[in-house]
Parts: structure tokens; C-alpha cells; sequence
């Protein structure tokens, strides 16, 4: 990987960091499960434990937001730790950063077994057909055509739409 696609990392203050749901929320509609445990008991915020969070600045705002990590920036804040351990994602546009949250997140799990690797793997595939489905991600680009290699047959079941969709409210 050259240097210019390495992620860097530093150590930020959460403050720094905004959050879109809209855009990189990964597992919006993706219900929770005992996998997914409520970091509402949790009372401390270690550092050293609490991992990488990736994040990526947008050329057009120029805001720093969370593309991985929302539950953990969430709780940083909410326990109002002075930094935070970040990734900066290397990407040009919204869909590359979201792309290469899911391939980051899916990296992280790739020495997990059972229903830990599997949780993993179908809540971010919630994320991609979602993304799919409401157009964000387009089925054709780029960014769709790297999450391929991990999810074969992803927009397959939404080649047409809204098209159809379109056809079926005015028939």
C-alpha cells in the first residue's frame, strides 16, 4: 500500500468529530441483537481499549465524520473523554469512505469465529443494500464494485429500481 493510500492515525478530541447517519451509519437498519451489546451501562472510557475509530473529511464541508465507530464516539462523548484514537480513511467521495468503512470493518473481524464473523458480516451487508437500495450507492460505481468481492450478489435484487417501483404506484 503506498503512503498515499495508508490510512494516518492520530488522537483527537470526539468534539472534532460529526456524525451523518444518513450517509455512514452502518447498521441503521440493522437490528440490534445480543451481538450488538448497549454501551448505556458503561461508565469509563479506556483509550488504551476502546480501539480505532475511522473517520474521513469531506472535501465539500470540510468536516471530520465518523464512518466507523458511532457507538464508540457516542460513548466518548457521553463520558466527555479528552481524545479519542482515530484512522483517517483515504478516500475522494462520500461512497469511497463508506466502501472502505465496510472493508475496514470487516478486516476487524476477519479472526472472529461462528456467530461472531457472521454477525459481522450480515450487519454490514445491511448497511450495503441499504445503500444500495435508496440509491445512495449506486450499483454500478466503483465504490459498489469493491464491497463485490465480499458480497457477490449485492444489487442484484436492485437492478431496477426505483424504476419498477415508479411503474407499480401509477398502475
Amino acid at each position: 500500500m503506498s503512503d498515499a493510500k495508508r490510512p494516518r492515525h492520530e488522537d483527537l478530541p470526539p468534539s472534532q468529530i460529526a456524525e451523518d447517519p444518513a450517509r455512514f451509519q452502518s447498521r441503521a437498519a440493522y437490528p440490534r441483537d445480543w451481538m450488538d451489546e448497549d454501551l448505556d451501562g458503561v461508565k469509563f472510557y479506556n483509550l488504551n481499549c476502546a480501539g480505532v475509530i475511522s473517520v474521513w473529511r469531506d472535501p465539500d464541508d470540510e468536516k471530520l465524520y465518523v464512518i466507523d465507530g458511532h457507538r464508540r464516539l457516542r460513548l466518548a462523548k457521553r463520558l466527555q473523554s479528552p481524545l479519542v484514537h482515530v484512522q483517517f480513511l483515504v478516500a475522494s467521495t462520500d461512497a469511497d469512505a463508506f466502501a472502505s468503512g465496510v472493508e475496514s470493518s470487516l478486516g476487524q473481524w476477519a479472526f472472529q469465529r461462528g456467530d461472531k464473523l457472521r454477525w459481522a458480516i450480515e450487519s454490514r451487508r445491511a448497511a450495503v443494500d441499504r445503500a444500495l437500495h435508496t440509491r445512495w450507492l449506486h450499483p454500478d460505481g466503483e465504490s459498489a464494485n469493491r464491497l463485490y468481492e465480499f458480497y457477490p450478489d449485492l444489487g442484484r435484487r436492485y437492478s431496477s429500481f426505483p424504476d419498477d417501483h415508479k411503474e407499480a404506484e401509477t398502475a
